[in-house]
């Protein structure tokens, strides 16, 4: 009898830990990065393209801002950028089914002289918890003319969502290590790819082009 009283014991045991195992993690929260990227456009430029296409040039700071506990060490340069994403709607870009994903192949370094020094140099900003840094940059799409045809890697006209990738640091992972341990008591390097939060934006079926520089 005590055999079975075991037998039965071990088998309820081994069922909780399946369950637990295979339960839904409902209670998982994702971890937010500590360094959110947003874009404020202020200005936009259709520029003449090809016979189907136009550009679409948006004038647009990228607004840093630190949202952890510790001061965030970034690269100035963060300027570029990397990747350029486009959905439907916001439940596309959360679902990351995007109309374009494209590479932008850029590279930006300040040199030898950012990287001297016991505490951070001026190429680098020291984000206190809650504060941000903003800087101006240029994103560039492509428009159909018209909405003629779909054409890949361009987008027609009506309400989409857009996010972009910049490159936070453009020298090598052993050398932000290297820093981050000289500079660790000024705060902590940021050194990955940051992406920003989708931004709504609207493309103009009726656009006036001009020759862009």
């Amino acid at each position: 009898m005590k055999r079975v009283t075991k037998a039965l014991l071990l088998t309820l045991v081994l069922a909780c830990v399946l369950l637990s195992a295979g339960a839904p993690a409902a209670n998982v929260v994702a971890i937010e990065s500590p360094l959110r990227l947003s874009i404020k456009v202020e200005g936009e430029q259709y520029c003449i393209g090809d016979s189907e296409l136009d550009g679409l040039r948006l004038k647009a700071r990228l607004v840093y801002t630190n949202l952890g506990r510790e001061t965030l060490i970034l690269y100035k340069g963060s300027t570029n950028v990397s990747r350029l994403m486009i959905s439907r709607t916001l439940a596309d870009a959360a679902a990351k089914r995007f109309e374009v994903d494209s590479s932008i192949t850029s590279a930006s370094s300040g040199g030898e002289k950012c990287y001297r020094g016991r505490v951070p140099s001026t190429c680098f900003v020291s984000l206190q918890p809650n504060a941000s840094y903003e800087v101006d940059t240029n994103i560039r799409l492509f428009v159909v003319r018209g909405d003629a045809r779909a054409i890949t890697g361009a987008v027609m006209s009506g309400d989409h969502v857009l996010q972009v990738e910049v490159p936070t640091w453009h020298e090598s992972n052993e050398l932000a290590e290297q820093l981050g341990r000289r500079w660790q008591q000024s705060g902590s390097l940021w050194s990955t790819p940051v992406t920003s939060a989708p931004l709504p934006f609207t493309i103009k079926k009726e656009h006036q082009v001009v020759d862009c520089p």
